[in-house]
């Protein structure tokens, strides 16, 4: 059962990407960047800013294969919570930079990206590098602010942020994280 959904959360990762990602091209990529730059309104990061608890844990194919027990990713992650002030997040007693973009995916307001840990931001293939190997932590997260339609009958009932953590010595995200705010 947890494979199919790492498949599913896989899939809708995979469309959430490709409608926010950058072109190859370098003149589609310095027009989006200076447009998405000037369209993302920073004081967003103020509706995001506060507690969230983990409460699902999805460790991917990859975290699988390279030895990660979901019981082990489980303890590590689930009811740990996560802290967002300003363009800042504490995880692990480590701090991370922000980066917000506006969001191309319906459901999601902002997407989020970790400044400095090399994600490329391209659209996904299988050439995709998620991150640089010597980083460990979150390489990027979807916020939905509460009452959202999330393509369900039911919006969110709390403000949602939806996070793909990378181990050191992979390019690849293997947990998924949800987090709701406390």
């Amino acid at each position: 059962m947890k494979k199919l959904l790492c498949v599913i959360m896989a899939a809708a990762m995979t469309l959430a990407l490709v409608s926010c990602g950058d072109s190859d091209s370098d003149s589609s990529k310095k027009s989006k960047d200076k447009s998405s730059s000037s369209s993302v309104d920073m004081s967003k990061f103020d509706d995001m800013a506060g507690e969230y608890e983990c409460v699902s844990v999805i460790n991917n194919f990859n975290g699988s294969d390279a030895g990660y027990k979901d019981k082990d990713v489980d303890e590590r992650f689930m009811g740990k919570t996560i802290t967002l002030t300003g363009d800042k997040l504490e995880m692990e007693g480590k701090t991370f930079e922000l980066k917000a973009k506006k969001s191309e995916n319906t459901y999601y307001n902002y997407m989020v990206v970790i400044k400095d840990n090399g994600y490329d931001e391209k659209p996904h293939n299988s050439d995709r590098k998620f991150c640089d190997t010597e980083f460990e932590g979150p390489v990027w997260f979807m916020f939905a602010k509460e009452g959202t339609d999330q393509g369900g009958d039911t919006p969110v009932d709390k403000d949602t942020i939806e996070m793909y953590f990378s181990p050191k010595g992979t390019q690849d995200w293997y947990f998924a994280l949800d987090f709701k705010r406390k």
